[in-house]
């Protein structure tokens, strides 16, 4: 409000000054007009055009003056020769002196007003020739003035009149400027401009250190706002802004979800190779629905972190398996040695070390295996012997990939053989054997996961998929594993088969799509799913 107030007073400063300045101007020329008229008056009077053409310093020219001077209200009536010597002045004793002032123009047969100084101060002047009877030559001229004095003081009134619009102007703006301050506040929630800006380098600041994307979009799609991880994620022009979603065909899902008044949790959103969650959050302004803020995280980036920490628990599992066993074989070893029955020491020692070196020997003799998996498998391994489950792998030729891919192909084979240890765990009470194969033919990967156990149900066949379900202790399992693996073969556009039998073990069969361009059409249905 106060920089409001300053820049009224100002503006009426400023237009005052100039107001000011422009009566100034027009009264000084409406009094040089004004004594330009009586001038011309006084030089069309034939006595004094004839007393001045004969050259005579006449008494009747000071009394034809004086009179004119009084009638017209003027401050001054002088008449000269072509000399300049004056033949009329209101101070007498002038009268025969040369007038102080140029009477060039006035000679050269140029009638004008001027604002000039003279013997009687400043003032406002007209001044005309005087023609001889025939009209053909100057033979003098008049000069009729009004003191600035006077001006001034019919400035003065008019100025009053001026400074009291001027200050009915400010406060009007006053008011108005009160009002519009109490808008604004109410608009900015108090702030004033300073606190603005620093919620603004913060907010700036904070998007920056975000490694989650943000994006913010208006109810008519166009982007309002992006942070540098959503303008990489999303491929946006610089900044962001500026960017209609309805101009993307890629970011048309996006279109639909700001759209929405609900909220949106972690709905996979499929960009070139990469799968990002999505979450998006309505924007309501004033009660009213004006778009929606995004944020993406990238799954890859996530699926990576849940297999650090997947690997991080197998390896636990697996050497607290390993020292337990080892325990165990070193206790029968030792009352083997103490009893002398070295034959049996060493058939034991042989059977505990057949599965590990079956499998750390395929790791250290085919460098076309994946070590991920294979590095995988050997913890299963240690797991399940633990468990009394013998754990058999069969790796055949498997290609170059991606790491992202090799962590999906883990995470399945681990949750199949996860789900069959524990199945021989609880329904045989350990012992039993699980049957792992993996290899690939052409652009197909094959995953084969059998376990020696008495089957699955037929009633529960169709359930085993679904998220939740599980005929283990809820206390301890969440029934998520063979979801997951339903929902990672759905993305590379695979298929799985069962076949299972009451009594005669169950086998998982499973193909996977490696082709990235049918591995990105099965992510965009997947999303147009959960759209």
């Amino acid at each position: 409000m106060a920089l409001q107030l300053t820049v009224i007073a100002l503006v009426l400063l400023i237009v005052s000054a100039a107001a000011t300045r422009f009566q100034q101007s027009a009264l000084e020329e409406q009094y040089g007009l004004r004594a330009q008229a009586v001038a011309e008056s006084v030089a069309e009077i034939p006595l004094v055009r004839e007393l001045v053409a004969a050259d005579e310093i006449s008494p009747e020219v000071q009394a034809t003056a004086e009179a004119v001077r009084t009638r017209t209200g003027v401050d001054f009536v002088v008449i000269t020769n072509m000399d300049g010597i004056r033949y009329s002045h209101p101070n007498p004793e002038r009268i025969g002196a040369r007038v102080s002032t140029d009477p060039g123009r006035a000679l050269a047969g140029i009638s004008d007003w001027y604002v000039e100084t003279g013997t009687l101060g400043q003032s406002v002047r007209g001044k005309v020739p005087i023609w001889d009877t025939t009209g053909e030559d100057v033979v003098g001229i008049v000069s009729v003035g009004v003191l600035t004095g006077e001006v001034s003081d019919t400035l003065q009134e008019r100025r009053w009149g001026l400074l009291t619009a001027a200050g009915a102007a400010f406060a009007a703006g006053a008011v108005v400027a009160y009002l519009a301050a109490r808008r604004i506040r109410r608009q900015t929630f108090g702030l004033e401009p300073p606190e603005i800006a620093a919620m603004y380098e913060h907010r700036d600041a904070m998007l920056r250190a975000l490694h989650e994307g943000v994006l913010a979009v208006d109810s008519s799609g166009l982007v309002v706002l992006a942070n540098e991880e959503a303008t990489t994620m999303l491929r946006l022009e610089p900044g962001g802004s500026a960017t209609r979603l309805q101009d993307r065909a890629d970011l048309a899902p996006l279109l639909a979800m700001s759209a929405a008044e609900t909220a949106q949790v972690d709905v996979q959103f499929p960009i070139d190779n990469q799968i990002l969650l999505v979450t998006s959050a309505p924007l309501t302004i004033r009660g009213k629905h004006q778009g929606a803020v995004f944020t993406f995280r990238d799954r890859t980036e996530l699926q990576g972190l849940a297999s650090e920490l997947e690997s991080a628990h197998g390896l636990v599992d697996a050497l607290r398996a390993q020292a337990h066993e080892h325990s165990n074989s070193l206790h029968t070893i030792a009352g083997l040695i103490e009893l002398g029955h070295h034959n049996d020491v060493l058939s034991v020692i042989d059977d505990h070390t057949t599965a590990q070196r079956a499998i750390g020997d395929l790791y250290r003799s085919d460098a076309s295996h994946d070590t991920l998996i294979v590095a995988a498998l050997l913890a299963k391994a240690a797991v399940a012997g633990e468990r009394g489950v013998l754990l058999r792998t069969h790796i055949g030729d498997l290609p170059q990939l991606e790491m992202r891919v090799w962590r999906d192909i883990v995470a399945i084979v681990g949750n199949l053989v996860d789900n069959a240890v524990d199945h021989l765990t609880v329904h045989l009470l350990g012992g039993g054997e699980v049957e792992v194969g993996v290899w690939c033919t052409g652009n197909v990967m094959r995953i084969d996961v059998s376990d020696s156990g008495d089957g699955i149900d037929e009633q529960q066949v169709d359930e085993i998929f679904q998220a939740g379900f599980t005929t283990k202790d809820r206390r301890s399992h969440d029934g998520l594993g063979l979801a997951l693996v339903a929902e990672l073969v759905s993305v590379y556009d695979g298929s799985i088969t069962l076949d299972s039998e009451p009594g005669s073990g169950t086998l998982f069969s499973i193909s996977l799509d490696l082709d990235p361009m049918v591995r990105a059409e099965a992510q965009n249905r997947m999303v147009a799913a959960h759209g």
